[in-house]
């Protein structure tokens, strides 16, 4: 047998490929909490894959699925951290609903696209986030809008508001 050969005797092994976002050094580290509500910010955007970690939650596990969602402003030496939680892992989700990070980033994208087509939507059925993924990451600049929500406890969200391919 040659290694050369296409097939493999290790048939249980699968390959694939995260996308890993690499902060430059000396850049300080921002949250949309540190900005306010209705702040425009504008920069370099990059998208992480989905990524699922767990942590003890006072003696209870629990895992949570999110991607990064960074905007780079390279003047200042600043990024913009966004963590968008998801439901669960992978690039497929289903049944999104209206008030979720998610929704809001899906929606406002296509707006932009085509204005007027999310209407009076209020769940996105199905959404493969490998194709956002890419479209964001070919991008050379994004502007997004600050949100801040309140319910049982406050949190932000944001809209895009305009971006700029390279």
């Amino acid at each position: 047998m040659s290694f050369n050969d296409k097939q493999t005797i290790f048939t249980g092994t699968q390959l694939d490929y995260e996308e890993i976002v690499e902060i430059p050094d000396g850049y300080e580290k921002a949250e949309l909490k540190d900005f306010g509500d209705g702040k425009l910010l504008a920069g370099r955007p990059e998208m992480s894959s989905v990524t699922s970690y767990t942590f003890d939650d006072d003696g209870e596990e629990k895992t949570v699925n999110r991607f990064k969602l960074y905007i780079f402003q390279d003047d200042e030496q600043l990024y913009i951290e966004i963590n968008v939680n998801l439901k669960n892992d992978g690039d497929i989700h289903k049944n999104i609903r209206k008030g979720s990070v998610l929704f809001d980033f899906i929606t406002s994208i296509l707006e932009l696209e085509n204005a007027g087509s999310v209407g009076k939507s209020n769940i996105i059925k199905n959404v493969n986030l490998k194709e956002y993924r890419e479209f964001v990451n070919r991008l050379g600049e994004m502007t997004i809008q600050v949100k801040e929500k309140t319910g049982s406890y406050v949190y932000y969200s944001f809209i895009v508001r305009d971006v700029q391919v390279k």
